[in-house]
């Protein structure tokens, strides 16, 4: 029988905070999953967000990627105030938004 050291894989190198709390919101729902998250390359860290808002997506969703760029970016929109644009998300949306706030700012994982 294999003790617990020799069961574990060779550790993955642990993403950065701003990358997991912009996968909790894309992987926190199904259209985001289909529209998004295949603009995601984890491998490079990289996000192409021209390619994520060219979809159509409804103002709660487009809220939720308005809160995941900026966490990303650590930047707030210029022409969006997404605080106002956050009621059109759904109480969901909502508490995924503040789970990632939480992450980005290294208070949840």
């Amino acid at each position: 029988m294999l003790d617990q050291t020799e069961k574990q894989q060779s550790p993955k190198p642990s993403l950065p905070p701003e990358l997991r709390a912009v996968l909790t919101i894309l992987e926190s729902d199904d259209e985001l999953k289909r529209k998004a998250l295949p603009h995601v390359n984890i491998e490079r860290q990289d996000i192409n967000w021209n390619n994520i808002f060219a979809n159509d997506f409804g103002s709660g969703h487009r809220a939720c990627l308005s809160w995941a760029k900026s966490l990303w970016t650590d930047r707030a929109p210029a022409k969006v105030d997404i605080f106002d644009r956050s009621f059109s998300m759904s109480p969901r949306l909502q508490a995924v938004v503040l789970k990632a706030l939480a992450i980005r700012w290294g208070l949840a994982s």
